[in-house]
């Protein structure tokens, strides 16, 4: 590693090589569970409902579209009041950003398209930040609420039952007082303060901004179980384990910033916490079909960016 203004920084080759490990043994995961577990499953039962699936991929096309309101409303919440049209054209355009080659292109993209559409890059840096840290948050609010006791039990994780309320009460505060956390440190904090002299805290957008983002992570884990409901049959109690999953998942693949999407990461991880739910070798099926289905949404919506 080499050292760059007083901090450690660590060379993209090893950044590189540490991403296509992670996903090599992600992959091996994926592929091992499926050649273990495809006695577990008659797949000659399975059966394609159309309903279910087509409702599925309606879902994820419709949480990314909330993204793009979740990016207007923070927006708005920093002070910044624009367009909505034009806060949800730049939010989807860049979305697709992240399939290039390098974490930093969807950033560098909505950081471009912002300043294009005339705002400061400080308001926009800092709610690029701020859009990161509230996605995990609010989907980790939901993964506590929504993990049935049962299903945390099956995965060996019965430890976290006796803190799961006290932690998701402590997260749900933590979102409701986000505006005022945020006025402290832009008010208190002298550097801060004078990088981003044009931030004015407004609560209400940002609030609402949150309440959009928990009724995504909620759509998301509707929209998997869907798409689980359209090759297995299944019970719907079951989806509070598998939302809880899919956040937990998401979760992880957006922590672990090295792999490109998390490629792999989710898939392995989804695959896992569903385990309890579904057989394991249709859960890695069900993992890998879930990426399809959220890279033809955010394609959607990048074509209805285009129209906007």
């Amino acid at each position: 590693m080499r050292r760059e203004a007083g901090r450690f920084r660590m060379p993209r080759w090893l950044r590189a090589a540490g991403a296509v490990v992670v996903m090599l043994l992600c992959f091996f995961y994926l592929g091992r569970t499926l050649w273990l577990g495809a006695r577990q499953v008659d797949w000659s039962e399975l059966t394609v409902r159309p309903g279910p699936l087509i409702l599925s991929a309606v879902l994820f096309t419709v949480a990314t579209l909330i993204g793009g309101l979740c990016w207007s409303l923070l927006l708005e919440g920093l002070g910044q009041r624009q367009p909505l049209r034009a806060n949800v054209k730049t939010h989807l355009r860049a979305n697709v950003a992240k399939y290039l080659p390098g974490y930093a292109w969807q950033i560098l993209g909505k950081a471009y398209l912002c300043r294009v559409q005339g705002l400061p890059m400080g308001p926009v840096g800092v709610g690029i930040g701020l859009e990161f840290i509230t996605v995990i948050l609010t989907g980790a609010w939901v993964a506590l609420v929504t993990a049935p006791t049962a299903w945390l039990e099956a995965l060996g994780a019965g430890r976290l039952i006796a803190w799961r309320w006290p932690l998701a009460v402590a997260l749900g505060a933590l979102l409701v007082g986000l505006p005022w956390c945020l006025s402290l440190v832009f008010e208190r904090v002298e550097i801060i303060r004078r990088r981003t002299e044009s931030i004015r805290i407004v609560a209400r957008p940002l609030w609402w901004m949150l309440l959009w983002m928990l009724l995504a992570w909620l759509l998301l884990g509707l929209a998997v179980h869907g798409l689980i409901a359209s090759l297995s049959v299944m019970h719907p109690g079951q989806w509070l384990a598998i939302t809880s999953g899919w956040a937990a998942s998401a979760i992880l693949s957006l922590v672990v910033v090295f792999v490109p999407m998390g490629i792999g990461v989710k898939e392995s991880a989804l695959t896992f916490l569903l385990s309890p739910v579904v057989p394991t070798a249709l859960a890695a099926v069900i993992a890998v079909l879930a990426r399809v289905l959220t890279i033809l949404g955010e394609a959607l919506c990048f074509v209805i960016a285009q129209r906007l």
